[in-house]
């Protein structure tokens, strides 16, 4: 691989060596001016960036070592910063240059940085090519320093972003740290580094920063112009070391290398492609011995999947001379896809498969003829998620009829290893429903269509929001009766023109729409005009009878006119056949409503005025009393079902006072009104009180002595 010579930053644990080694081998050995390279740092401040390392804040760590490092920087050094999710959550456009790319800006750019929030998303193609743009990278040398903790999130393409910024720059270098990546993950960000020939460094822990340091130093100091011309030195006698490995590997396959050599810390394998860069050959992938199984003297590497021949070479010390080489053969896998010649539009197609199997290999189905015949990838889906013992994948079928291609998407090595035609075939889809329906009615769609997983049918609302529309209820079709195509919907508790629409949920997409005209419909709520306090009201009602349904007694004035509901009862919890409810009367006299209330439209569909009046409401006791006995109270009131006599201490609790004894008026004699209660065993004053458990109201008391 040729490395190119620039500015690097990497951000890290946050260790004082590491960082001042880092500075002095980067930004001071390394003979850069400040009219020869311009660099951009790009900075992840997503969400993720709150995560921790050994217990510390990515974020915290990133701005700790940007301050550490950049304060070794020299002053002729031309050096900008943009950061990305800082400012907006779901925003793939919260991308900031913060600090425009000039000489001495260190001290500036640690201090946007301090002032970075984590909070949204990783569009890390998008900030890298607005650092490129930044520095003019079509006229001038340019490096970008990406600093990452997590993937793309924005549908968009780091790799094919690298292969772009190579092609069409003079001299253009990404480097990417990946900041407490999986090597997984780190893969998926290297392909940036990798074609502009820049440098992927790991930085998860202390011990990982220290090697991704080291191999920074050696790659920077290998691309150093030649120095001038010396007196040839004594040739340096090599240690001896040999590879095995297969013959052959499929394509995108894992394979084993066994080394024999010196084993030295810098030592690595590469593999090497000499039909690349124009005839002088690329390396196309490397593994350092100590980062693999050191003991059995072992390293795997993934077979490209460019078939052809490759060269294993084993690269000595810093320096890196070759001491080693095998030549091995990648060769075409045998790779097929078998799916039905068409299938209707919105079903599920089951699709078989033979090929390499590699943990990111993926099903495709691709529309070649989406935007302007540049091709998009409507469905993916990775081998691993699905039957992989079988080799067989299920996916949806596109909502539009027409010709698709089924791929065989090969995610290492980023190709297309087979393909195949499936044609999208029209079906009926169609809606069946009455015409008219009442207002807050439960009534029947039938249904045919694909009947999809995330299908549903939907009440829409063409004139909401001025005109833009709106999905009033949305349905699943596997919540009904979905082997008879059928769901139950409650209309809505306005009168007007609606829509059934059938949804298809994979493909977002209205398949089937019919009229529907909801009519307003006698909605009455029938009771006596006025009740006593607490007393049981029979409230007669028609209407649409929903599940969600209820009668409510409601005060309008409360609350400085929003009103509040007193008392609520479900249609379904009274005499449903009768239409009757009951409920308890407020314990305060007033003026209220009766509501008949839609629970679904969340809407009052009749009321009715009530007057609520009082009722003496007394209680009579002994004034004294001893402790520890009996004693019998008489009441006068509503006599709830829930209300009690209650002896009750003001004094206990600081004042706030406790009740001590509480006997509910049904436990005594309910008919001649008179409750016998035990008396506390502490001497004192106390009350007598008459007590409404509905409302938590003491309706009457009167004094009692314990002596």
């Amino acid at each position: 691989m040729t490395i190119k010579r620039g500015n690097l930053l990497m951000t890290s644990i946050g260790k004082s060596v590491g960082a001042a080694l880092f500075a002095a081998a980067l930004f001071s050995a390394n003979p850069v001016r400040a009219d020869d390279t311009k660099a951009i740092i790009v900075l992840d401040a997503s969400g993720s960036m709150w995560g921790r390392i050994e217990g510390e804040a990515k974020i915290v760590i990133a701005r700790r070592v940007l301050a550490d490092v950049l304060s070794g920087i020299k002053g002729d050094i031309s050096l900008g910063l943009i950061a990305y999710g800082h400012r907006e959550k779901g925003n793939c456009n919260d991308i900031e240059m913060l600090v425009d790319p000039a000489a001495g800006t260190a001290a500036a750019i640690a201090g946007a940085a301090d002032k970075l929030n984590p909070k949204g998303k990783t569009p890390i193609t998008r900030a890298v090519r607005q650092a490129a743009e930044g520095l003019n990278f079509t006229e001038n040398r340019a490096t970008v320093i990406l600093i990452t903790d997590g993937l793309e999130t924005c549908a968009a393409d780091p790799c094919a972003l690298g292969k772009e910024l190579e092609r069409t720059g003079v001299d253009f270098t990404a480097h990417v740290v990946g900041f407490g990546l999986s090597a997984e993950e780190g893969r998926q960000v290297a392909c940036l580094a990798e074609e502009t020939g820049g440098l992927y460094m790991p930085a998860d822990n202390a011990a990982a920063l220290g090697a991704a340091l080291s191999d920074t130093v050696e790659e920077i100091a290998a691309a150093e112009p030649e120095p001038a011309a010396q007196p040839e030195p004594e040739p340096e006698t090599l240690p001896e070391a040999s590879l095995a490995a297969p013959e052959t590997v499929e394509i995108g396959k894992r394979f084993t290398v066994e080394w024999i050599g010196p084993g030295g810390r810098h030592d690595r394998i590469h593999m090497f492609d000499p039909r690349l860069a124009n005839g002088e050959g690329r390396d196309v992938a490397s593994r350092r011995l100590i980062n693999d199984d050191f003991d059995n003297r072992k390293v795997t590497l993934i077979a490209p999947v460019r078939p052809g021949q490759y060269e294993l070479r084993y690269l000595y010390g810093k320096k890196r001379p070759i001491i080693a080489t095998r030549m091995i053969e990648v060769v075409e896998a045998l790779v097929s896809l078998s799916a039905p010649a068409n299938v209707a539009l919105g079903r599920p197609i089951t699709v078989e498969w033979v090929g390499p199997g590699a943990r990111k290999d993926a099903i495709e189905i691709y529309n070649p003829d989406a935007r302007q015949g540049d091709g998009k990838v409507l469905r993916s889906k990775r081998l691993v998620n699905e039957d992989f013992d079988n080799r067989k994948v299920t996916m949806e079928a596109p909502a539009d009829p027409g010709f698709y291609q089924l791929r065989y998407w090969s995610g290492d090595g980023r190709e297309v290893l087979a393909t195949r035609e499936i044609e999208v075939l029209d079906a009926e889809v169609s809606i069946s429903a009455p015409d008219t329906v009442s207002i807050g009615r439960t009534f029947t769609v039938d249904w045919v269509g694909p009947g999809g997983r995330r299908d549903a049918i939907e009440i829409y609302d063409e004139a909401a929001d001025a005109g833009r529309g709106k999905v009033l209820t949305s349905k699943r079709l596997t919540n009904g009766d979905f082997d008879n195509q059928k769901i139950d919907l409650i209309a809505p508790t306005r009168p007007g023109a609606y829509l059934l629409r059938y949804w298809n949920g994979k493909n977002r997409k209205v398949l089937a729409t019919r009229p529907l005209k909801i009519e307003d419909a006698v909605v009455s709520v029938t009771a006596p005009d006025a009740v006593n306090i607490l007393q049981t009201v029979k409230i007669g009602w028609v209407g649409p009878g929903a599940n969600r349904d209820r009668l409510e007694f409601f005060d309008p004035k409360d609350r400085a006119g929003k009103g509040t509901v007193l008392r609520a009862k479900r249609l379904v919890n009274g005499d449903m056949d009768n239409r009757t409810v009951e409920l308890l009367a407020p314990s305060r006299p007033g003026t209220f409503e009766l509501r008949y209330w839609s629970g679904d439209g969340r809407k009052a569909l009749a009321t009715k005025e009530i007057v609520v009046e009082p009722v003496a409401v007394t209680i009579n006791g002994p004034a004294s009393a001893a402790t520890a006995s009996s004693i019998t109270v008489t009441w006068e009131g509503p006599g709830a079902y829930r209300d009690a006599i209650q002896i009750f201490d003001p004094a206990a609790k600081g004042g706030k006072g406790a009740v001590l004894a509480s006997k509910r008026l049904v436990n005594g004699d309910y008919t001649n009104r008179t409750v016998t209660m035990k008396t506390p065993k502490t001497p004192g004053s106390y009350r007598l009180r008459y007590w409404n458990s509905d409302d938590n109201a003491m309706l009457a008391e009167t004094d009692l002595v314990l002596e």
